[in-house]
């Protein structure tokens, strides 16, 4: 917009105002000013008065987020610093953990891997065998389980498929 239309615009403003009765001229004043007070309201106050109400539950949520990750690192360093098995202890462990599940479950090694095959094992069972604290202490490489639905307690079957740490040759 050129300079001389920019002041042909505030000409004919001035004049158009003048030419309103000083009661349109209040009322003009006043819509003018609600107008700005509810864009003021709304563009910049009610967010930020949002934000400070939202602040101390975002504050209380990333909190536990960070006790969270923060007991998960402990968990993860307290496991790497357990010493590494051998692949006989492994297999001695894996075996030994089987046993204590009884019929529901058999253990095949054929070179460096273990399967597990489970039927109709429970949700508990399954879960105290796949806790490290509890479980054979190894972590399964491939798990292939599935929910029978036929019975009324959660029970599953499948395979666990297990990789037995090399053993080093000297």
């Amino acid at each position: 917009m050129s300079l001389m239309s920019h002041m042909a615009w505030q000409q004919w403003l001035k004049a158009r105002w003048a030419a309103l009765a000083a009661r349109e001229q209040r009322g003009v004043l006043l819509a003018a000013t609600v107008s700005g007070a509810a864009l003021v309201w709304f563009v910049a106050l009610a967010p930020a008065l949002h934000s400070l109400k939202t602040v101390a539950a975002q504050r209380a949520a990333l909190s536990a987020d960070i006790d969270r990750m923060q007991a998960l690192q402990a968990r993860a360093k307290a496991l790497q610093a357990k010493p590494a098995l051998v692949a006989q202890e492994s297999l001695h462990a894996l075996q030994t953990a089987a046993t204590k599940l009884g019929a529901a479950v058999s253990l095949q090694v054929i070179g460096e891997q273990a399967t597990l095959t489970v039927k109709k094992l429970s949700a508990l069972q399954l879960g105290q065998w796949l806790a490290p604290q509890t479980g054979p202490g190894l972590s399964p490489t491939e798990a292939h389980l599935k929910r029978d639905t036929g019975s009324v307690e959660p029970v599953w079957s499948g395979t666990l498929i297990y990789r037995l740490p090399v053993t080093a040759t000297p």
